[in-house]
């Protein structure tokens, strides 16, 4: 019995003295699970929320890598506007009457300038091209007199995880800046009979600036409910439309009247592009709302022309001996604004990416430290406690030498 006590406690010294070699050669007091079971689960966790937050921290710099491309393009496009503005003014003076064809080629070249600006690509995407990365956003008609929209969703956004339960948009959509949006307000009257229509129109603009009729027909087909049908005619009144387009069912909220789903889906903007004609715009359908209310509908339009074809137009008059009209001169002008407040949105999406990373940084060094406090040692009191260990280890072989030895005989 004495030797079997013996040999446990000398075995459990051994162990222990194994134990405290391994922790001070790793660093680490939890070998195995079976060490610290609920320790093992939190430093799991910890390590989980760890990659997630690296992952994000991952995210938000290929975001800010594309927001402050887009902020560059942005500031560049500026740049030329900017140009463009100081030109303008000085063709207004009488001196340069004889000097037209110079500024046009000056215009020229700024709208070369912004069309490249406009088809920048940040980590192989273009900024301004929404979710269509197959080609670039912006590029001339087959005949080349106009500048038209070449991919498929400029209006699209990216978005990215800025925590587990946050997303946030990081680009500004090729409509967004440069593209003609037509906002639908106002009410329609709920009290309208299925089968009963309610129309509207309001005027669009070609690429050269020319006027046409927007004709949009609400036809009620159930409670809340309609069909969005759309029409773009001349000024004889003759539809420009090679075919009637699809009409698209809206559905009202019959609580509080708001828009809410298109086809099925959220309101969004609808891209409505007539080649034959040089017509492309997007029709914002999200502010109208039906209530018990006589039907009144508004439309405002952010700009007439964009700005590429109406910088066209202003270079092909000055060629022509033309100088640019008061419109042209304020298109160019809101444009700028525009510009303006795109820069101060990136501005704001920028500021956000940054203060979501330094928030995910600071909880990574706060879950570092938890896991470092369950899991590390405290190597001075480790490096104590196996040399302590080591001695009892030693005094007990030295004791194994001459205790175990004794039999019987030597107590009779």
């Amino acid at each position: 019995m004495r030797s079997n006590d013996f040999l446990y406690n000398l075995n459990a010294t051994k162990n222990k003295l194994n134990d405290l070699q391994t922790q001070v050669a790793t660093g680490n007091q939890i070998q195995q699970p079976s060490d610290s079971p609920s320790g093992t689960v939190s430093i799991l966790g910890w390590n989980s929320q760890i990659n997630q937050a690296n992952t994000i921290m991952s995210n938000i710099d290929s975001g800010l890598s594309f927001v402050n491309d887009s902020t560059q393009s942005l500031q560049n496009i500026q740049d030329e506007i900017t140009n463009v503005q100081s030109k303008l003014t000085q063709v207004q003076n009488a001196a340069n009457n004889q000097d037209l064809s110079n500024f046009a080629d000056q215009i020229d070249s700024s709208l070369s300038l912004i069309l490249d600006s406009a088809n920048t690509q940040s980590d192989g995407k273009y900024v301004f091209a929404g979710t269509d990365f197959t080609a670039a956003p912006f590029g001339y008609t087959s005949d080349g007199k106009s500048i038209e929209v070449k991919d498929g969703n400029i209006s699209g956004t990216q978005s990215i995880r800025i925590s587990p339960d946050v997303a946030q948009q990081i680009n500004l959509s090729g409509t967004d800046v440069f593209g003609t949006i037509i906002k639908g307000g106002g009410n329609i009257d709920s009290g309208t009979a299925v089968g009963a229509t309610v129309t509207a129109q309001t005027n669009v603009y070609d690429s050269k600036g020319n006027q046409y009729t927007f004709k949009l027909n609400f036809t009620k087909t159930a409670a809340d409910t309609y069909d969005f049908t759309y029409d773009i005619v001349d000024s004889s009144n003759t539809s420009v439309l090679s075919s009637p387009p699809a009409a698209q069912s809206m559905v009202f909220d019959s609580s509080t009247g708001y828009l809410q789903t298109v086809d099925g889906k959220s309101p969004s903007l609808t891209h409505i592009t007539v080649p034959s004609s040089n017509i492309d715009f997007n029709f914002d359908p999200s502010s109208l709302t039906e209530n018990n209310a006589s039907s009144s509908l508004t439309f405002t339009a952010n700009q007439k022309t964009d700005i590429f074809n109406t910088l066209i137009n202003i270079r092909d008059n000055l060629r022509n001996g033309i100088k640019p009209t008061t419109d042209q001169m304020q298109a160019v002008s809101d444009f700028n604004s525009r510009l303006m407040d795109n820069l101060t949105q990136a501005g704001n999406i920028a500021n956000r990416l940054t203060n979501s990373k330094d928030l995910m940084n600071n909880k990574t060094l706060q879950l570092q430290d938890l896991v470092s406090k369950t899991q590390g040692i405290d190597v001075a009191k480790a490096v104590v406690d196996l040399q302590n260990q080591d001695y009892l280890l030693q005094m007990s072989y030295k004791l194994a030498s001459t205790v175990l030895t004794t039999s019987i005989l030597n107590y009779l």
